[in-house]
């Protein structure tokens, strides 16, 4: 199939300071004030995270020598992973990945300048595969969850990655897509606390497969996907980056278009990726071929994608919006004639 859209990647950022000498990767971002925000993955040994933070102004890039967030509670001792930054009305959420060994779940922190942020904790359902097992009756997801109980055991509580917030609320609700394997879905919420409740993911394990916004559908992201950077507002829907991983681990980009009144519902999908990894900087690294995008800003009409580069470096890639709304409302035309 031809590609029409043209996309210009470089590399932004490497390791250069001690606590983030083996890699920095998986970059989220956000326009405010005077610059561009970036919060990053960073590890140094055995793969422990520790997130930094880079503000782009221009053509300079200035960084801070500390870390903003490391791992302070039991739930995320061995790493925060994979940031994800949105703001709504006045405030900051920043949402990662705690991992504490065994479990990968989603938690939330809230900053009022970027810098200095609260964490709220986990909100991810604290249910384990087993338990998820008895609650839902889908096939799908309980084949999915038999394997990952022979896997990883029992009592591992499900693994829940990829959370982004939307930048406002909708119908008077947040609204987060996640990632229980292989699908994406969306939850809407009253407020953060509602999440740390068993009942409410109860419930939404009841009804899980009513909770998918995307699945699995082309060659190249058949094994699983991911939602990437907080979905961007167009006049024709919400965009949205994601991530798609084939048989052979090679992690690639792709493109959603969501509705704005009801995102659980999708417009249309880029049948090809964005981009996948092409250059060495994304072929080599700690994790060979991956093109992670977890930010994105929209800088009048150039959509700028910050992404991890075979888990070792960040990279920057640039679009016109125009150019891919264009290839995406057509694909919609064709799809619904």
């Amino acid at each position: 199939m031809k590609r029409k859209i043209e996309v210009k990647r470089n590399l932004l950022y490497e390791p250069s300071l001690e606590w983030e000498e083996e890699g920095v990767f998986n970059p989220t971002a956000i326009a405010y004030e005077d610059g561009i925000h970036i919060i990053y993955r960073a590890i140094k040994c055995e793969n422990y995270s520790r997130l930094g933070y880079l503000k782009v102004n221009g053509n300079s890039v200035e960084k801070f020598d500390f870390p903003i967030l490391t791992p302070t509670e039991d739930y995320e001792k061995q790493g925060v992973e994979d940031p994800r930054l949105t703001k709504i009305e006045d405030k900051f959420f920043l949402l990662y990945t705690a991992f504490d060994g065994k479990n990968a779940r989603i938690a939330a922190a809230e900053s009022e300048n970027l810098l200095k942020f609260k964490k709220i904790g986990i909100v991810s359902p604290n249910i384990t595969f087993l338990e998820a097992l008895e609650i839902s009756h889908s096939k799908r997801y309980q084949d999915f969850w038999i394997q990952q109980i022979e896997e990883r055991g029992e009592n591992i509580i499900v693994w829940d990655k990829d959370g982004c917030l939307f930048p406002e609320k909708i119908d008077g609700k947040y609204a987060m897509l996640h990632r229980i394997e292989p699908d994406v879905q969306i939850v809407f919420f009253d407020d953060f606390f509602e999440l740390k409740y068993k009942e409410f993911w109860e419930e939404y394990f009841m009804k899980i497969e009513e909770k998918i916004v995307l699945k699995p559908k082309y060659s190249w992201e058949m094994s699983k996907i991911g939602a990437g950077p907080s979905p961007i507002k167009t006049d024709y829907g919400w965009l949205l980056l994601y991530h798609g991983v084939d048989k052979n681990r090679i992690y690639r980009a792709g493109v959603s278009l969501l509705e704005l009144e009801n995102p659980s519902k999708e417009i249309s999908r880029l049948p090809f990726p964005l981009f996948e990894p092409s250059h060495r900087w994304e072929k080599e690294g700690n994790v060979a071929n991956v093109v992670f995008p977890t930010g994105a800003i929209l800088d009048g009409e150039i959509l700028r994608i910050f992404y991890g580069c075979a888990d070792m470096r960040i990279g920057i890639a640039e679009i016109e919006l125009k150019d891919l709304l264009k290839v995406l409302l057509k694909k919609s035309s064709s799809r619904n004639k």
